[in-house]
């Protein structure tokens, strides 16, 4: 039997531009002992691996709580993990520290679901966009970095004359439009999106969207797009990931989740994404119970207490993936040979 010969980080990132690479990241959050469940933790994300390419748009897709934004969040080390390997342009991002640590966080930005908390209110437009260049000593004159603000400004859909304006007079897609600014202001090479759009009208929503597809194009940037709406996701996505429980449970291109998905959880996550075609009747996957409580998760597969396919080895037995063809993969007992 041939062994095929993994690829290390850098390897990956030379030859095939994966730019960010992450393996079986954990992040387990302590509960308070006054809780009264002593040695007990929070099982936020559990062993999750994937990669991102450069100028890729990959989604993490899934219910509320299912550890999407701990991801984003742990991936850009806002918050540290619990365990796990983190590698950008195929070097280690878990053993930088300093002024190593904060360099590189020039190449890996965020943009918050809620644009108004994320914004100083007593900061101008301008002092909010301008902040970025001043962290990382981008500029020395001043007015360069009025100059560059202004560019980005004009780049995102906000008026020059808008400059000296505060956060409170803006809509929630403007504010957003400012948060998207002050992250692209030191030309980023990967954005975290957490539910960028989620607290928008559906009317701006699209706006957003197509504003992130454009400066993806313009400025070579890769996304991390996390989301609970499927909708926004498969207009948005290059790859998708299906997050439950801290689990991801399947991988796969868009077209090939939409069209062929393989995990139980997925089936019934896009048999309820209504049709345009009101004659297009589709069967809506009814899922049993409640989401199992992070702190104690289920044993063996962690969908099993809800799954419509469940059968008596998914109660005892952990799946491990399954590759349905070179990009699809999914983690289901019902697909391990």
């Amino acid at each position: 039997m041939v062994v095929k010969k993994t690829k290390n980080p850098m390897e990956r990132y030379e030859q095939d531009k994966v730019i960010l690479e992450v393996r079986k990241l954990n992040k387990h959050f302590n509960i308070d002992s006054r809780m009264r469940v002593a040695a007990k933790s929070v099982k936020a994300v559990n062993n999750v691996s994937f990669d991102i390419k450069e100028n890729e748009t990959f989604s993490l897709v899934g219910e509320s709580g299912c550890g999407k934004s701990t991801t984003g969040r742990t991936v850009l080390r806002l918050i540290e993990p619990t365990s796990g390997e983190i590698y950008y342009k195929g070097k280690s991002f878990l053993e930088l520290s300093g002024k190593e640590l904060r360099k590189e966080r020039q190449n890996l930005q965020m943009v918050f679901q809620d644009p108004y908390t994320s914004l100083n209110p007593k900061m101008t437009v301008g002092q909010i966009i301008e902040e970025p260049l001043i962290i990382h000593k981008l500029y020395e004159n001043k007015q360069e970095r009025v100059n560059k603000v202004l560019e980005m400004m004009e780049r995102v859909g906000l008026r020059k004359d808008q400059y000296y304006r505060y956060p409170h007079e803006f809509s929630g897609g403007q504010r957003q439009r400012i948060g998207l600014a002050k992250a692209l202001i030191v030309n980023p090479k990967l954005i975290v999106c957490d539910e960028p759009v989620s607290a928008l009208d559906v009317s701006i929503q699209s706006q957003i969207l197509n504003l992130l597809q454009n400066i993806k194009k313009e400025m070579n940037v890769s996304y991390l797009f996390i989301s609970h709406n499927i909708s926004v996701v498969r207009y948005i996505s290059d790859r998708i990931a299906v997050m439950y429980l801290g689990h991801i449970v399947e991988i796969a291109p868009t077209d090939e989740l939409f069209n062929n998905p393989k995990h139980p959880y997925t089936q019934a996550l896009l048999s309820a994404v209504p049709e345009a075609d009101p004659h297009l009747k589709k069967e809506k996957i009814e899922l049993k119970g409640d989401i199992p409580s992070p702190i104690d998760p289920p044993s063996g597969c962690p969908f099993h207490t809800r799954c419509p396919k469940a059968r008596d080895d998914c109660k005892y037995a952990e799946p491990v993936y399954t590759d349905i063809n070179e990009e699809h993969r999914v983690a289901c007992l019902l697909y391990e040979y």
